[in-house]
């Protein structure tokens, strides 16, 4: 786990080049896998609102008995990835949030706004009022070179926390399975001061 740990240029417990200390490493891995979702951890560390943009969608309509076992059915299921960026230029991703989500267990019109917005699975959830739960599931730490969309902010050796979850509405029943890819990212002291690609950091120091 150490081998993945990385941070920003300027953390105080960052060694020189540039990768955090293995404690920082572990207590953001902590951090992530307690959090209920993406949006407002990235947001919290930030210290700003996130913009999203879908990536793709489509239905897979019928999966072979038993079927996905976590979810409790043999489809339809909607599989879903949005990528999360910066709200300052030059808006840089800071996490990509896939989702498996069984329709057919949500609302009409949470249905509805997952196929014309967005907006990730968690925050569309609590803006449509609904109660809801997140149960981790399996927290695996990779590295940003082995992301499924690029951080340039970010060094290639950035820890990369991937993080599924399994979401329950209030009865239990259950919405969806998540994996959320969050890199190492160092709470911002100044909200106001954007993230920048890796390159421009170092050659500015």
């Amino acid at each position: 786990m150490d081998e993945c740990t990385a941070g920003a240029e300027g953390d105080p417990s960052a060694d020189r080049d540039g990768l955090p200390d293995p404690v920082a490493a572990r207590l953001f891995i902590l951090l992530v896998r307690r959090s209920r979702g993406v949006t407002d951890l990235v947001e919290a560390l930030l210290g700003r609102p996130v913009r999203f943009r879908r990536l793709s969608q489509d239905e897979i309509p019928r999966i072979r008995p038993p079927g996905l076992l976590q979810l409790r059915t043999t489809g339809p299921v909607l599989h879903r990835h949005v990528l999360l960026s910066d709200t300052l230029r030059p808006h840089l991703p800071v996490a990509a949030a896939w989702a498996l989500i069984v329709p057919w267990h949500l609302p009409e019109d949470v249905r509805a706004a997952l196929l014309h917005g967005d907006e990730p699975l968690d925050r569309l959830l609590t803006g449509h009022g609904l109660e809801w739960t997140a149960e981790p599931v399996e927290t695996e730490i990779r590295t940003v070179a082995e992301a499924s969309s690029p951080f340039p902010w970010a060094p290639p050796a950035t820890a990369l926390v991937e993080q599924t979850r399994r979401l329950l509405d209030q009865h239990g029943t259950p919405i969806a399975v998540t994996i959320d890819e969050v890199p190492f990212l160092e709470p911002r002291t100044d909200p106001e001061l954007p993230l920048l690609p890796a390159w421009w950091e170092s050659g500015r120091g």
